[in-house]
């Protein structure tokens, strides 16, 4: 076609020409995820600004050392490895989280992309890390994984439920007809008592099932004082766990705005949290219960001075049927999740090994103007 030029060519020629008025460095700063780039001994160079955020460290602490090192001492080993073998085998490393204890303490989870740099011999020369900090995102699909096993946990404990409620009140029916035909020193009476209590126990089961699956458009909202609602939960629980060695101590703030909510179930929640930090006391120790007023909030903490949870228990201490006590379903804290969300509240928890645990529990306060359900 003569001397015509094409338009890709014509773009090319545009694209040499250009003058960007920002440096390398301007650049990477301007990218959102962190960058870092070392060369081959493990050297940074290039530290962008989002790398300082994450990290809390400035490019003036970095540069000129080795990464591993200050970004996350506690990793040192298993970062040198890691950089060894993708800048040895020059294949990149991704899509695999990664948990980072960093240097203020702080437990994050990121995800890396880690890529060899080569020189125009092909050389490996350094390698060039984006690393996105997916602790939140990971947390938010946690919940979603979580109410979606309790929807289908729903689905399925209605039916068995009910397919269990006649037969189980048969069982302990004919069990107290059998035991009044007995003499009371009859050696069978103990595995009657057996049988009535894993009756109850399936029955209760099957209740907590049923209340977990529990639609939230199906409950009654009225406008509560939450601070009679955790009283009476502290006074049904010491009538029905008497704590020869153990306290609970209640602290609640006065005049509290009034919240949206069903009593009775949010008193199964107190009840449930109460017994879970009963559960946690080693044969002595307190149980604090508190509430408090945090912006547009009502906060109840259930605190206990027992032994802690683990960090990896933590994340699914509220999966149903997941526990890490010898007798108990799983259901418990399960069912004070679903509760709590059916009140578009939200619960967590804080713990450390050794140092007890707090559970803290979040409920909108009620509008002026708002009625109830």
């Amino acid at each position: 076609m003569g001397g015509r030029i094409t338009t890709s060519e014509n773009n090319r020629i545009l694209l040499h020409n250009v003058q960007f008025p920002l440096d390398d460095e301007q650049m990477m700063d301007s990218i959102a995820t962190a960058v870092i780039v070392t060369d081959a001994e493990g050297y940074v160079y290039r530290f962008n600004k989002a790398a300082e955020m994450m990290f809390g460290l400035s490019k003036e602490q970095v540069l000129g050392t080795k990464y591993y090192y200050k970004m996350a001492p506690e990793e040192e080993d298993r970062m040198q490895s890691r950089f060894h073998h993708v800048l040895k085998t020059g294949k990149t490393f991704c899509g695999q989280d990664v948990s980072f204890t960093l240097r203020n303490g702080n437990k994050v989870l990121l995800n890396p992309h880690v890529s060899v740099l080569r020189d125009k011999e092909g050389n490996h020369i350094g390698i060039i890390m984006l690393l996105e900090d997916v602790t939140e995102t990971r947390r938010m699909q946690r919940l979603v994984q979580r109410q979606e096993k309790l929807t289908a946990i729903g689905e399925l404990a209605v039916g068995i439920a009910h397919e269990l409620r006649n037969p189980l009140s048969a069982i302990k029916g004919f069990a107290r007809i059998i035991q009044k035909n007995l003499d009371d020193d009859d050696v069978n009476q103990e595995y009657l008592e057996i049988i009535i209590k894993e009756v109850d126990r399936l029955s209760r089961l099957s209740q907590e099932l049923l209340n977990t699956a529990r639609n939230p458009n199906s409950i009654a909202y009225y406008a509560l004082q939450i601070n009679d609602v955790v009283m009476k939960s502290v006074e049904a629980f010491n009538m029905e766990k008497y704590l020869p060695q153990a306290y609970v101590k209640v602290q609640l703030e006065p005049d509290l705005p009034l919240i949206w909510g069903e009593a009775e179930r949010l008193k199964q929640v107190i009840m449930n949290l109460l017994y879970n930090a009963y559960q946690a006391l080693d044969n002595s120790g307190y149980i604090y219960v508190d509430t408090s007023r945090q912006g547009n909030w009502v906060k109840i903490r259930v605190t206990d001075t027992g032994s802690g949870i683990e960090p990896d228990k933590i994340e699914r201490i509220f999966d149903p049927f997941y526990t890490t006590k010898l007798e108990g379903n799983g259901l418990g804290l399960a069912l004070v999740h679903s509760i709590v969300n059916q009140h578009y509240g939200y619960v967590e928890v804080k713990s450390e090994p050794g140092q007890g645990a707090t559970f803290i529990i979040r409920l909108p306060i009620r509008e002026r103007g708002e009625k109830g359900g």
